[in-house]
């Protein structure tokens, strides 16, 4: 994204007009070829690109991590401050140096306070991690 362009959010849904659910092929083919393509220690395809990073599972489109620019919509509402706006939301929770709101689909990375970053993800995406210990599913 540019400097100074404002990213817009629909919670669950998409970021900037590109859907969750939307093929590994489908991706490259609306945002071009990416600068690299890796897999994360999750077994997840992470195409790069600039400061924007595309997870796939599956081979589709399944959450979005963005820089923080300070000029965001969320469904279709200006917002000056996401994490601000997510200390707001009823199901808000800081876990692992997130601040996260799953009804909303959004991750605000607070581990270097002066470079937050958004992650945006698909419905039930992280829902593993925001279940109390005692219900997590462990492998033994």
């Amino acid at each position: 994204m540019g400097l100074g362009a404002v990213t817009h959010i629909v919670c669950h849904q998409s970021v900037n007009g590109i859907a969750f659910g939307i093929s590994e092929n489908d991706l490259c083919e609306v945002l071009g070829r990416p600068d690299k393509v890796q897999r994360n220690y999750t077994g997840e395809v992470e195409y790069l690109y600039g400061n924007e990073i595309y997870r796939c599972f599956g081979e589709q489109l399944v959450e979005c991590t963005i820089p923080d620019s300070g000029r965001f919509t969320i469904d279709s509402v200006e917002v000056l401050s996401v994490f601000a706006w997510l200390a707001g939301s009823d199901d808000v929770t800081d876990r692992a140096k997130f601040r996260i709101s799953a009804s909303h689909g959004i991750a605000y990375d607070f581990r270097d306070p002066n470079n937050g970053s958004i992650t945006v993800f698909a419905k039930g995406r992280w829902d593993a991690l925001l279940l109390p210990n005692s219900q997590q599913i462990t492998s033994q």
